[in-house]
């Protein structure tokens, strides 16, 4: 869990850091980005609809599926247009007791969270919403990402192979066989150090598919 909330903390400061009493800390002061975590699962969300915070999404979003992926945890997400909304209160008796609301709900999560489990490897999708949301602001899809993610057919659990959607780059520019063998296996022991076992089918099938993606890149 250290680990997940440091992945979290470097992807809201975007590689900006500051002293710390022990070492450095990520720099979070000029993050414009919502985060929750509970046991494995992240949420990132904007406060708003600007052009600033689809930037800001897409820059948290991104480094933290690859940075995961690649060196940690075999991650799995989607990036979603809906509603969310987060109710936040706390509030500690002088008996020591707290009432603690924390809680995020709306359409947007929802459908967030059935496109992310669906998928059948490590990786993030980019969901038809968002999609269509750049296209109706007048963004060409294809340029607006191209330094983010690229077209793939994303594999899916139980369903036909639907046509290519963009999902999230692991890397940037392209990979040479010493650098593919090395990712390969990064991506490999991140699975086996964070399931029980890698030998089921269910899990081989998700490694596979992740490292046919990361072949893309070459």
């Amino acid at each position: 869990m250290g680990n997940n909330f440091r992945d979290i903390e470097n992807a809201l400061g975007q590689g900006k850091f500051k002293p710390a009493s022990a070492g450095v800390v990520a720099d979070l002061s000029r993050s414009t980005i919502n985060c929750m975590n509970f046991s494995d699962t992240v949420v990132f969300w904007t406060n708003d609809d600007s052009d600033e915070s689809l930037k800001a999404i897409i820059d948290v979003s991104h480094k933290f599926n690859w940075q995961a992926t690649l060196f940690f945890f075999p991650a799995r997400g989607a990036v979603v247009y809906g509603e969310i909304v987060h109710v936040d209160y706390k509030e500690t008796s002088g008996a020591g007791g707290s009432y603690n609301l924390n809680s995020l709900y709306g359409k947007g999560l929802v459908r967030a969270y059935q496109k992310a489990e669906s998928q059948n490897w490590s990786g993030t999708v980019l969901d038809a919403s968002f999609i269509d949301e750049l296209i109706r602001r007048g963004l060409d899809p294809e340029d607006y990402l191209k330094p983010y993610a690229k077209r793939f057919k994303i594999p899916y659990k139980n369903a036909p192979i639907l046509p290519e959607e963009f999902a999230y780059c692991l890397i940037t520019g392209d990979l040479n066989d010493e650098a593919f063998a090395n990712y390969s296996q990064g991506i490999r022991e991140n699975f086996a150090n964070h399931n029980k076992s890698v030998d089921s089918s269910s899990v081989q099938e998700k490694l596979e598919n992740t490292i046919g993606f990361l072949a893309s890149f070459k």
